[in-house]
């Protein structure tokens, strides 16, 4: 009884999963909303089931939308499927959310990864010169439309666009893993009260005024700031990207400290929550007001700031 429930399930996921893989392909005006969604099956199925029923389900769902959808069908289905499993496999071990969060980010960036090494083996696909590509092709057009018009661009200003090319290029790395970590925390926003109203017990996330990083940071950053005095830094070297993207990676976590501590202190004093949100909104738009919140970052981890606050 117990496996032909199982059976039923998986069957009755697959079916879900490769409707909204349909429907996402030929109603492409709904795939942003759908893709969404694609990991909810495979979450549903392995939280309850045994490993063994759940990666029949996953392999059976990347063939079927192969069959169905050709190579775009399985390469959603190996992305979100493969996250949505190892999300699954964690609420069924009871991990924490952190826990979940950070195993299916990290299976989400390996199967990221591994599409585009297939697709530059097999099929001559290469994303990161497409998209450069892209980019290069709509800076050449701008400045075109702009010479049209009779309003020649500043040569300051073409060279300035052509370094921003060569930067995001450089910075592949850090879009990368920045895709697969904040399309994950989407995906855990939007699916887990779904699957907590289906029956599925999901963990929740200790408030965002809770999250500390470890002091190591501060001095990682120290040092990278310092390497990129002492190293030199050839435009497009090894070492220019390699310090180009660890310094991103270490702001942005100072700025995530910064805002956190905001929150922290806001909650402290019982301040209106508007506060702390005005403050992530300025932080967006505004680059003076982001380079005050790394700074507090800083201050927060180095000087152990939210521990003097609550001792006083």
């Amino acid at each position: 009884m117990g496996k032909t429930r199982m059976l039923t399930e998986g069957a009755l996921m697959l079916a879900i999963f490769i409707v909204m893989i349909l429907v996402m392909i030929f109603v492409p005006i709904l795939g942003v909303i759908i893709q969404l969604f694609l990991i909810l099956p495979f979450l549903l199925y392995s939280s309850k089931h045994s490993v063994k029923y759940s990666i029949i389900l996953g392999i059976s769902a990347m063939l079927l939308s192969f069959i169905l959808g050709s190579f775009v069908g399985l390469l959603f289905a190996f992305l979100y499927g493969t996250t949505g499993l190892m999300m699954g496999y964690c609420i069924k071990r009871k991990e924490s959310k952190r826990t979940i969060y950070l195993a299916s980010s990290v299976v989400f960036l390996f199967s990221l990864v591994l599409i585009f090494v297939i697709s530059a083996l097999f099929f001559n696909l290469n994303f990161l010169t497409e998209y450069q590509r892209i980019f290069q092709t709509s800076i050449d057009q701008y400045i075109e439309a702009l010479k049209t018009l009779g309003q020649s661009p500043p040569l300051e200003l073409q060279e300035q666009l052509r370094e921003m090319v060569q930067i995001l290029s450089l910075m592949a790395p850090t879009l990368m893993v920045g895709t697969a970590f904040i399309n994950v925390i989407v995906i855990i926003v939007v699916n887990f009260p779904i699957a907590k109203r289906l029956g599925v017990e999901v963990p929740k996330f200790s408030p965002f005024r809770n999250l500390n990083f470890p002091k190591s940071i501060v001095w990682i950053y120290l040092l990278v700031i310092l390497l990129s005095f002492i190293v030199n830094n050839d435009s497009g070297s090894f070492w220019q990207m390699a310090i180009l993207n660890a310094s991103f990676i270490l702001q942005s976590l100072l700025v995530i400290q910064g805002l956190s501590f905001i929150f922290y202190f806001a909650h402290l004093k019982k301040w209106s929550k508007a506060i702390p949100i005005i403050a992530v909104v300025l932080t967006l738009f505004l680059p003076f007001f982001l380079s005050i919140v790394r700074v507090l970052g800083i201050i927060d981890i180095g000087f152990n700031l939210r521990q003097r606050l609550s001792q006083s």
